[in-house]
């Protein structure tokens, strides 16, 4: 038997709801006002949440948003349940923090199934966390398509395996990641640059959320100097991510920046992302041998040979002789990548059968029995 909080301010609609939960061998603790559901949740949190959206004084929204913030609420499973029943609806609900939407009316069968699936989903995760892992994706040698490839693997790590994942852009010049997800960079690690300690509610109110769920902590509007974030920033923010997220995939700046030497130390996998070209193949070299010689190797390095063009111009061997390793993905070149940057729409899920979308959802599901592979 599970304890859930239900916040909703119609009165029959509360108890109609309460009644549903306890038939299905719930206990329902049922409240009428957000502000004082606020102060219950972090005095005593419960197994799971229930909100309604449509409250005087505190939306469902943003009581979400609160219990997201507080260290004792910030992995409660939240239900939002209203009678909107849009899709912008539902992608605003997932914004707000929240794990699952529910439109009214809504059926006791329906109800208990949304119910009992955050509860299951709750517990397998409570029995036993993988670790987290964080990804790198890097190269030296610009317009290779670094940003393309973090932000459909991303998106893929979160489809597969439905834990949280950020995307940290850490571009200075104002990076590309928030266009491809079409979402609005009002925020990001800049903010953070003031200084002050860096505490987990502050990095958490800067990430914006995508339609899929994935987590984004963008770059600064404004462009910064290719020192900031430093690289104790850098491992600071990346710390913070590991305890909170299950994959952090990093798309870094084309320079041997603050950033990268922090975020290649600290990174558990480096994708090291290059063009089928005599020029991409002398700097990707260059590249491997100033981060080794620096100490910066990730714990497992591997390359991506991605083709920007209809035609190539060296063929895969030969770019494995010239860096005298394998290269164990090599992705063909799409028309469709114009159009989903123009449209904020990740390849990943805009056009599922491309061959980038192949690719990264095959890497995205070795990846994750890799690590589920560790608590097994």
């Amino acid at each position: 038997m599970a304890h859930i909080f239900v916040v909703d301010d119609d009165e029959q609609l509360l108890r109609m709801v309460g009644l549903m939960l306890e038939r299905g061998g719930h206990k329902a603790t049922l409240i009428s006002n957000p502000t004082e559901a606020l102060e219950r949740f972090l005095a005593s949190p419960p197994d799971l949440a229930i909100l309604d959206v449509m409250m005087p004084g505190m939306s469902g929204h943003d009581l979400c948003r609160q219990l997201r913030i507080h260290d004792q609420t910030e992995n409660l499973p939240v239900l939002i349940l209203t009678a909107r029943a849009q899709e912008v609806d539902r992608q605003v609900a997932l914004q707000s923090g929240a794990d699952d939407y529910v439109s009214k009316p809504v059926t006791s069968q329906e109800l208990l199934r949304h119910v009992d699936k955050l509860l299951t989903e709750k517990s397998g995760s409570a029995k036993a966390k993988p670790p987290c892992f964080v990804i790198a994706v890097y190269g030296f040698h610009g317009g290779v398509g670094r940003t393309t490839l973090a932000v459909n693997l991303a998106v893929a790590l979160r489809e597969v395996s439905k834990q949280e994942v950020c995307l940290v852009d850490f571009s200075v010049s104002g990076g590309q990641a928030a266009m491809h997800l079409r979402l609005q960079s009002q925020s990001g690690w800049g903010d953070l640059l003031a200084g002050g300690p860096l505490e987990w509610r502050n990095i958490q109110r800067t990430l914006l959320t995508h339609e899929t769920g994935l987590k984004l902590f963008a770059a600064p509007n404004v462009p910064q100097a290719p020192t900031q974030p430093t690289t104790e920033m850098t491992q600071a923010l990346l710390g913070h991510l590991r305890e909170h997220t299950q994959f952090v995939v990093v798309d870094l700046p084309p320079m041997l920046s603050a950033s990268v030497k922090g975020t290649l130390a600290m990174s558990d996998l480096g994708l090291h992302v290059l063009m089928p070209d005599v020029i991409a193949v002398q700097t990707a070299v260059r590249t491997d041998r100033v981060i080794s010689s620096m100490g910066l190797t990730p714990k497992e390095r591997s390359h991506i040979l991605n083709h920007r063009e209809g035609q190539s111009t060296l063929a895969r061997a030969i770019v494995e002789r010239g860096l005298n390793a394998r290269v164990p993905l090599e992705i063909g070149y799409d028309r469709n990548q114009v159009r989903a940057l123009a449209q904020g729409a990740p390849l990943i899920t805009s056009a599922v059968q491309s061959p980038l979308s192949t690719s990264l959802r095959l890497m995205a599901e070795a990846l994750w029995q890799k690590v589920m592979a560790q608590v097994s």
